[in-house]
């Protein structure tokens, strides 16, 4: 998996999102602009991109139900 890509598609996706979204939903569209450029991600890759990020402060993580968790863009990092 390309990393740097990764981590582009998913800030990028998440701000167009308006700052908020499903992470399946994040994973399903960042998947689809890795393929598109020959790359591939796994649900295990991306949980470990999330948690690098969140981290890092870019983003925070939010668990609303047993399988739904929300991703928010940090302002700061917009």
């Amino acid at each position: 998996m390309p990393m740097n890509d990764a981590i582009l598609y998913l800030l990028t996706e998440l701000k167009r999102k308006g700052g908020t979204a499903k992470d399946k939903e994040l994973y399903e569209n960042v998947k689809k602009l890795l393929e598109h450029s020959n790359g591939d991600i796994s649900f295990s890759e991306f949980n470990k991109l999330l948690m690098i990020l969140e981290v890092r402060g870019f983003i925070k993580v939010d668990h609303i139900k047993k399988n739904l968790r929300m991703v928010y863009l940090i302002k700061n990092s917009q």
